[in-house]
């Protein structure tokens, strides 16, 4: 969740969250505002789950283009108004598949 002015810009991730547990939401809003800091935790655990995501996606990409489909990449995770752009174009372009480039 990020703080846009007198809004709140939600990932995918955001809305999963708020529908296993409203209070994390709420936790998530007020790290937003400012008024609770980010929690601090590293786990090694999470750290190898999260890069395996990662290979995951990238290979499952590479395997949709070596299919024969065009792949529109998008740089950044974050929603930002020139990933929206591209994201809008791509669709329109009529890009069977679009992703995100980290």
């Amino acid at each position: 969740m990020k703080r846009s002015g007198n809004t709140f810009e939600l990932s995918a991730s955001d809305l999963v969250g708020f529908l296993n547990c409203h209070h994390l939401a709420a936790l998530d809003r007020e790290v937003a505002e400012g008024t609770l800091p980010k929690p601090e935790v590293w786990d090694p655990l999470l750290q190898i789950l999260s890069e395996r995501g990662v290979a995951h996606e990238e290979d499952y990409v590479d395997h949709l283009v070596k299919s024969g489909l065009d792949v529109a990449r998008i740089d950044g995770i974050d929603v930002t108004s020139s990933a929206v752009a591209q994201t809008r174009d791509a669709m329109q372009r009529g890009f069977p598949v679009i992703a995100r480039r980290r």
